[in-house]
């Protein structure tokens, strides 16, 4: 027969200056958008990036692992969940996307906005200051600023690291955009950064 075991914790007293590696200062922060451009690593510029994430998004905490060079958070968090800011002007937030294998969910902080989903984005509802909606897996979902100025929303990615990062598709019809605008190897930038495009994802 086995023996019970009983976990048994203390509590823990960071110092100040510890507790301030797990603080995230907006003030401080600088939006991902702002860090892509065509000259590095990633290959996507930042324009275009912008039309089909949010306008600017500040990362306020990810899992340790993370890998993008232009979405480093101001706290390394445990894995599982993601958090950031997402700020946007008047009738701008991110295109029609889907997270294959993750959970987003999103809290309205200013203003008004329109989350839109299915497959062509025609189910809609809009949420007020601290209305909060999450979003299943494998759902097409826009989200999209309806005030009539800069608007804040946060959203929340709860999910394991490596699907966090890589299990993002955004809807058939950008894919025809981008090709048309940028050529197909911007198809492959965006497949490195774990970005595809269709109704169908593959991954792991």
């Amino acid at each position: 027969m086995s023996e019970n075991h009983t976990l048994t914790l203390e509590t823990l007293e960071p110092t100040p200056e510890e507790m301030e590696t797990r603080i995230a200062r907006f003030k401080n922060l600088t939006p991902t958008k702002r860090n892509y451009s065509a000259a590095n690593d990633v290959g996507v510029p930042g324009e275009l990036y912008a039309q089909l994430a949010a306008h600017s998004v500040f990362k306020l905490m990810s899992p340790p692992g993370n890998k993008r060079k232009n979405a480093i958070p101001a706290v390394s968090g445990e894995p599982g969940v993601e958090v950031s800011i997402l700020d946007n002007p008047p009738g701008h937030g991110p295109r029609l996307h889907a997270h294959m294998k993750t959970v987003e969910c999103f809290i309205c902080l200013t203003g008004r906005y329109k989350v839109a989903w299915g497959n062509e984005g025609q189910y809609e509802t809009i949420l007020e200051p601290y209305d909060f909606i999450a979003v299943p897996p494998r759902v097409f979902r826009e989200v999209t600023n309806v005030s009539d100025g800069n608007a804040l929303i946060m959203a929340i990615m709860q999910g394991g690291i490596k699907d966090a990062f890589n299990d993002l598709l955004y809807a058939p019809r950008f894919a025809e955009k981008v090709r048309k605008e940028y050529g197909e190897q911007m198809i492959t930038n965006f497949a490195n950064l774990g970005v595809t495009f269709g109704t169908v994802w593959h991954g792991n």
